[in-house]
C-alpha cells in the first residue's frame, strides 16, 4: 500500500443501508485498525480482491482489525439496494457493508478507482491507500504494522502464498496482453466498429456486417438504442436479427455485464467463431440446450461469465438477443 500523510478519516456519508452490521461510524471504530474496502459488484478487479478481504477479516479480526465494505455504484442499477444485497449474498461477504448509493462516501475519500482500499489507524487517521487490484502481500504488512502501533501483537506469520478461491476460477486473472474492457454506453465509447453514425437515446438500425472486423472493436447489427451506460435491444416481428460482435485478441474468460429493461428475465444466444459453444467452453453462467445451442439467461443486472478456455485464446464472440428486454453494458475479460 502507499503511504498517505496522516489525515483524519472522513465519516461515512449518506449511507442508505447497512448490511451485516448496525450502522457504523469512523468515530465508533477508534481503537481498531480499519480497512475501508471501496468496491462495486460489477467491477472484476473488486471481485478478485474480495477473497483477500475475507482472509484478512478472519485472520486479524480477533486482534482489533475490521474490514468495512463501502459499495459505490459504477452503473445506475448497482445503486439499487436489492441488487447490492443479492451481490453480497452471492459473493459471501461476511463483514459490514455500507450502501453508498449516492457515492457520497466515495467522493469524501477522493476516490477515482474501483477498487480502492484505505487503511485507517486506531486513532482514526488515514495512513495507507491502494488503488486497483491487490493481492494479500499488498496489504498484510501494513495491517500488522498498525496493529503493533495499537498495542496488539498478532503472533501469526504472514501469508506466503496467494489465496485460492473459486472467484479466480470463474472470473480469471489479469495478464499482459489481455483484451481490454469495453463499455458500450456513450458515456465512455466514442464509436462502434460499424462505419455508421449513431443517434443517442434513439433507435439505430445497423445493417448486416460485411468483410473482416478489427480486433478489440465492438460491432452491432440490428435494432439498438444507444444509452448513456449501454445499449438496449429493440425487438421486431420474427426472429431476432440483432447481435453484438467482438473479436478479442486474448482471454481465458469472457464476461459480459448485462441486464434487462423491465426487471424480468432475459435471454441471449452465444456464438463463438460462428458456432455454438463446445461443452468445455461453456462459461459458468452459460447453458447448453438439448439441441446443442448455447445461451445465457439474465436474471438480474450483473456480470456473467460466458466463455472459458484453459489458455488465452483469440476468438470472435457473438451475442444474439432472444428477448426484447435485453440490455448490454460491458465486455470484460479474464
Amino acid at each position: 500500500m502507499d503511504i498517505i500523510p496522516a489525515t483524519i478519516a472522513p465519516e461515512f456519508r449518506d449511507i442508505s443501508q447497512w448490511v451485516n452490521s448496525d450502522p457504523v461510524s469512523i468515530s465508533s471504530l477508534k481503537g481498531k485498525v480499519v480497512m475501508i474496502d471501496c468496491w462495486t459488484y460489477t467491477c472484476i478487479f473488486c471481485l478478485r480482491t474480495l477473497p483477500v478481504m475475507r482472509k484478512l477479516h478472519h485472520k486479524y479480526g480477533e486482534y482489533g482489525f475490521s474490514v468495512i465494505s463501502v459499495h459505490s455504484a459504477e452503473y445506475q442499477f448497482a445503486s439499487i439496494p436489492s441488487n447490492i444485497n443479492r451481490a453480497i449474498s452471492k459473493f459471501n461477504i461476511p463483514f459490514p457493508v455500507a450502501m453508498d448509493t449516492k457515492n457520497k462516501t466515495w467522493e469524501a475519500y477522493g476516490n477515482m478507482y474501483w477498487p480502492k482500499h484505505i487503511l485507517v489507524d486506531c486513532d482514526g487517521f488515514v495512513r495507507f491507500g491502494h488503488a486497483g487490484y491487490g493481492g494479500i502481500a499488498d496489504f498484510e504488512e501494513n495491517i500488522v504494522e498498525l496493529l503493533h502501533e495499537a498495542g496488539k501483537n498478532p503472533k501469526i506469520s504472514l501469508e506466503s502464498k496467494d489465496i485460492k478461491d473459486e472467484i479466480y476460477e470463474i472470473y480469471g486473472m489479469h495478464f499482459y496482453g489481455i483484451a481490454p474492457e469495453i463499455c458500450v454506453g456513450y458515456s465512455r465509447l466514442k464509436r462502434f466498429g460499424n462505419n455508421q453514425s449513431l443517434k443517442r437515446d434513439q433507435l439505430n438500425i445497423f445493417s448486416e456486417l460485411e468483410g473482416s472486423r478489427e480486433i478489440n472493436q465492438v460491432y452491432l447489427k440490428g435494432r439498438w438504442v444507444w444509452r448513456y451506460d449501454g445499449i438496449e435491444h429493440i425487438g421486431s416481428k420474427g426472429a431476432s436479427t440483432s447481435a453484438i460482435i467482438m473479436k478479442y485478441n486474448a482471454a481465458r474468460r469472457v464476461h459480459a455485464i448485462m441486464g434487462t429493461t423491465d426487471g424480468h428475465a432475459g435471454k441471449a444466444e452465444i456464438m463463438l467463431d460462428g458456432q455454438h459453444l463446445a461443452p468445455e467452453n461453456v462459461g459458468y453462467d452459460s447453458k447448453l440446450g438439448p439441441d446443442g445451442s448455447s445461451f445465457i439467461e439474465i436474471n438480474w443486472p450483473s456480470i456473467y461469465n460466458l466463455v472459458k478456455t484453459i489458455e488465452p485464446q483469440m476468438h470472435e464472440i457473438e451475442i444474439i438477443p432472444q428477448s426484447d428486454n435485453f440490455v448490454f453494458y460491458t465486455f470484460v475479460f479474464g
